[in-house]
């Protein structure tokens, strides 16, 4: 005869052989000696408000309380598995450990993560507290040399997002079907509380954020095969924002839901608020509307479908998010003082990193001038970077002046399409919402009515819903017209789809690994050479620099993302240094070892 202890192993072991596989695998915790925060022009205040301060979203599928009392995804006979939230578990997945503060991160989240107290449902007028993700999460980078861990506001995150929400919804099943698991996580949801009445409650409240999230997966299901994954340093964030805001949003419109095809390098941040047009593929215009945007892509709730009465309503925070872009961009406008003000570049960290040499980067900006200053504009500590004819009003009536960058046709720059090919070709069925708003599009700014319909042209349907989600908000807290047009930047809702690329000064550029807008090259070394001499795969994950070529290492690690180059949207041509004359992509002549190198020199002094 089993007796029960016997019988409860039995089950666990049982569960095991089932559910063991599902858990992703993620690379060991890589750790450090001591941590350091380049000094960017902000103090340490500004920062934990910009890694900790909600846009009013709920990334994450659950509640706050139910975050902090998962357990990972493993299986233990013996023993309990440790907390999901744990520093030891969370970091493995590219996260930067964060500082606890009793109002801003109470239990101590990596940089990123932040609770929203306020949080309200639009549609069911549920209210929780929600977990969910801030600007930080994906512009905040980090890298280690040597024992040190260099950590840069606004730059790119070389987090894996994806995998760690995958995590957490093998967390949530394990939670659901292994044997106690759900007793220990309502002990410590409940607290003094806890008793079966209110175990039940919590079981059907569980219960019903598990189906909505297996709807989800469905969505995802039904179009996998069409999919790219994502990885560490990368995320198909305008694919993103559809799927939540378009379909998710629409109650689970399949029509609507598109494939994450697309995988981006998260863009850095410092100076954008002073470019004439942002995103990788210059299509946006006004930081409100992209930033607005951003926050309903990783799940701020607008009211798409709901009560007419409260159509656009949502829970994002719209004066953070001005705030945010205003710390960011600082006063006054730079060409006043030939100088960028807010958030700062980060300097080549010399005692960390390795001393300049000075004669090499001399010859590295001969050649800076000779072949990228066409396109990515003269070198910010020169004259002609604040010349009139690369700075130029948007709106005439403000005394505001922005720098014009350029953009390149996606067929002349030759790197993978797929990035731009989202809002230039994509389409969107908007029956419902209740769309008849003008918003202006193209280089010349020409006013645009979106109205509803079944196939609208996906980045003029986005920023149709953005804009009146503002525009409900400003409504609803009587915000004056000069007060909204400051919070917009002083900038029309501008919209440009279009298959091209934008070329953005190079400041800073040696910590944005890695490179191209969809992170297929590892390095800067990689970047200048030949795309027959690029690697064809490289492994992301790996937070260790290399100062030589100038970006993370990317040879096979255990639980490394594998980044097939071969793939559309991995793709890793174009932006070519070659004598191959005629070749789609080729920017300029064949860079010896030695130019390149002097070349990287250069770059890591701007």
């Amino acid at each position: 005869m089993l007796n029960d202890k016997k019988r409860r192993l039995i089950a666990t072991l049982a569960v095991t052989g089932l559910l063991s596989a599902c858990a992703p695998e993620v690379p060991p915790l890589q750790l450090t000696e001591k941590s350091v925060w380049l000094e960017q022009n902000w103090t340490p205040e500004q920062s934990q408000w910009f890694h900790y301060t909600s846009q009013g979203t709920a990334t994450l599928p659950l509640p706050y309380e139910w975050l902090i009392a998962l357990e990972q995804p493993e299986i233990k006979v013996f023993g309990n598995p440790g907390m999901f939230t744990a520093n030891d578990y969370l970091l493995r997945f590219g996260f930067i450990a964060g500082k606890a503060e009793p109002g801003s991160n109470p239990d101590g989240l990596p940089v990123g993560f932040a609770q929203d107290k306020d949080y309200q449902d639009p549609v069911s007028g549920q209210r929780f507290h929600a977990i969910g993700f801030t600007c930080a999460a994906c512009h905040t980078g980090h890298m280690n040399y040597k024992g040190t861990e260099i950590r840069v506001d606004g730059a790119p995150a070389i987090n894996d997002i994806t995998t760690m929400v995958e995590a957490l919804g093998v967390s949530m099943l394990y939670t659901k079907y292994v044997p106690f698991r759900f007793d220990r996580f309502a002990r410590r949801v409940l607290g003094a509380d806890y008793n079966d009445a209110n175990k039940e409650k919590l079981k059907t409240s569980f219960n019903a954020a598990w189906d909505k999230l297996q709807k989800v997966v469905n969505l995802q299901k039904g179009v996998e095969k069409q999919s790219v994954k994502e990885g560490f340093a990368r995320l198909d964030a305008l694919s993103r924002i559809g799927n939540q805001v378009f379909s998710i949003g629409m109650n689970f419109n399949a029509k609507n839901y598109h494939p994450t095809n697309a995988p981006v390098n998260f863009p850095h941040i410092w100076h954008s608020s002073w470019y004439d047009w942002v995103q990788y593929d210059g299509s946006i215009m006004q930081p409100m509307i992209r930033n607005a945007g951003e926050s309903l892509g990783v799940a701020a709730a607008v009211n798409l479908i709901g009560p007419k009465e409260t159509r656009f309503a949502s829970t994002t925070k719209i004066q953070e998010i001005a705030d945010m872009e205003q710390l960011l961009a600082g006063a006054p406008e730079p060409s006043t003082n030939h100088k960028f003000n807010g958030l700062q570049s980060p300097s080549w960290p010399e005692q960390i990193l390795g001393r300049i040499d000075v004669a090499k980067a001399a010859q590295g900006r001969e050649l800076y001038d000779s072949h990228c200053k066409g396109c990515h504009l003269p070198a910010p500590d020169s004259d002609e970077f604040w010349n009139d004819k690369h700075w130029k009003k948007i709106d005439q009536s403000v005394d505001q002046r922005y720098l014009v960058l350029h953009n390149s046709p996606a067929d002349k720059i030759g790197t993978d399409p797929m990035q731009a090919k989202a809002l230039a070709e994509r389409k969107i069925d908007t029956t419902g919402i209740g769309l008849n708003t003008t918003v202006y599009a193209g280089d010349t700014c020409e006013e645009v009515k979106v109205k509803d319909g079944a196939a609208v042209a996906y980045g003029l349907a986005l920023g149709a819903v953005v804009q009146e989600t503002v525009d409900y908000w400003y409504d609803k807290n009587s915000t004056p017209p000069e007060k909204r047009e400051e919070m917009n930047g002083n900038r029309p809702n501008c919209l440009l789809p279009a298959m091209q690329y934008s070329a953005r000064p190079l400041t800073g550029i040696w910590a944005t690994a890695p490179y191209l807008h969809n992170g297929s090259v590892p390095d800067l070394y990689a970047l200048l050479s030949p795309v027959a001499e690029r690697p064809k795969t490289i492994y992301l994950g790996n937070q260790e620099f290399d100062p030589v070529r100038v970006g993370y290492r990317s040879d096979k690690f255990p639980g490394a993302f594998e980044l097939d180059t071969r793939l559309p949207g991995n793709a890793n041509g174009g932006h070519e240094y070659s004598d191959e004359k005629g070749k789609t992509g080729v920017i300029g002549p064949r860079l010896t070892p030695e130019q390149r190198s002097a070349l990287i020199e250069y770059l890591k002094t701007l």
